[in-house]
């Protein structure tokens, strides 16, 4: 198998299995629980930027101007949000709701790239905006709740990947920059939380510990991984590849966890996925 596939796969099929992950922390408040995924994501990182020599460049050259610093605290905020909510999401059973955010941000992606960098959409690519956007409607107002969270994961994931496209910094180097702004923040919601309610880690078990620790690594390798291999790789493929993770998610929910899925939904999630089936043919052709 080509090696760049071998790389972007394995991030995939580790995001995808995402909610099986946090499941196994659901006896822990979700906000103790991002608390330390941003935490432990921090030696993780540093480790990665320090030993790799362009990376390691490529964060002295963001912490030394203030504009990227400033964009990159924005983006800080979208990515807490996004892996605070995708938390929630797991711990409230909700992790077929999720994945149709997910399936959501190609298309929201591509929304993006025609507003802020001028990109032009085919005819084809319009056609499968309309199909997913269509099928999203019908999934939010067919459903018994609205699925606000739904909405802000894939929101909140398209906008960082649209805000970080638009800056100098990489990925792993930027996260590290991102996870070191938000420490002082950490610290101070952290006494916060210890003085109103009860530390999970270190007071329950070996394995809730191992479990938190472990955040940190379980976060940062997927997105190192996805790095690595998206550089071998031709963006459509990359593009393509990506909706292996939401199809995962998907099936997590819904079979493994036995989540509802009304029929209506469901048409909902067709719409989506014939909207991306469409996209993906059209990024195949080069239409």
């Amino acid at each position: 198998m080509n090696k760049g596939i071998l790389l972007v796969l394995s991030g995939y099929l580790m995001w995808g299995a995402f909610p099986l992950y946090w499941a196994l922390l659901n006896h822990v408040n979700p906000s103790e629980v991002l608390l330390h995924r941003i935490f432990w994501s921090i030696p993780v990182l540093f480790a990665l930027v320090y030993f790799k020599p362009s990376w390691h460049k490529n964060f002295k050259a963001a912490i030394s101007s203030k504009k990227e610093l400033f964009f990159l605290f924005l983006t800080a905020i979208l990515i807490t949000i996004n892996w605070g909510g995708y938390i929630l999401a797991v711990n409230l059973e909700r992790v077929v709701e999720a994945s149709m955010g997910y399936f959501l941000a190609p298309v929201i992606n591509m929304i993006g790239g025609y507003i802020f960098f001028q990109e032009r959409i085919s005819r084809l690519k319009q056609w499968a905006v309309f199909f997913a956007t269509i099928g999203a409607l019908y999934y939010v107002f067919s459903g018994d709740s609205f699925p606000w969270l739904g909405l802000l994961i894939g929101l909140t994931f398209s906008l960082y990947g649209i805000a970080r496209k638009a800056m100098v910094t990489s990925a792993v180097p930027g996260l590290y920059i991102e996870t070191l702004l938000l420490l002082p923040f950490i610290f101070i919601f952290s006494l916060w939380f210890n003085a109103n309610y009860d530390l999970a880690i270190f007071n329950i078990n070996v394995s809730t510990d191992i479990l938190l620790i472990l955040a940190g690594i379980v976060t940062v390798v997927p997105l190192a991984l996805f790095t690595a291999g998206a550089k071998l790789l031709p963006m459509t493929t990359v593009g393509i590849l990506f909706l292996i993770t939401p199809t995962l998610q998907f099936l997590v929910g819904y079979v493994l966890y036995d989540e509802p899925v009304n029929f209506n939904q469901l048409l909902g999630f067709i719409g989506v996925w014939v909207g991306l089936i469409m996209y993906s043919y059209a990024l195949i052709k080069g239409k």
